[in-house]
């Protein structure tokens, strides 16, 4: 994975509320991130520096939090 971007459900858990609730706040555009329709599959890209903008908080925290809920 590239290192700025943030999975989908991992971003989810930061934020605080469910991955598909995330999914469609993100479709509608009250959450940051780009959502990718390709058929009937969505696909949503965030990016942890829009994440930190998002949320008033700093990279470090954002790589913290990453690495304490997925565990790399």
């Amino acid at each position: 994975m590239k290192k700025n971007r943030v999975k989908t459900a991992t971003a989810a858990k930061i934020v605080g509320v469910d991955r598909g609730f995330f999914i469609e706040k993100v479709r509608i555009g009250k959450y940051p991130g780009i959502y990718e329709k390709n058929g009937k599959r969505a696909n949503v890209v965030v990016l942890a520096t829009d994440l930190a903008q998002f949320l008033g908080r700093s990279m470090e925290e954002i790589d913290a939090a990453i690495v304490e809920i997925e565990g790399r």
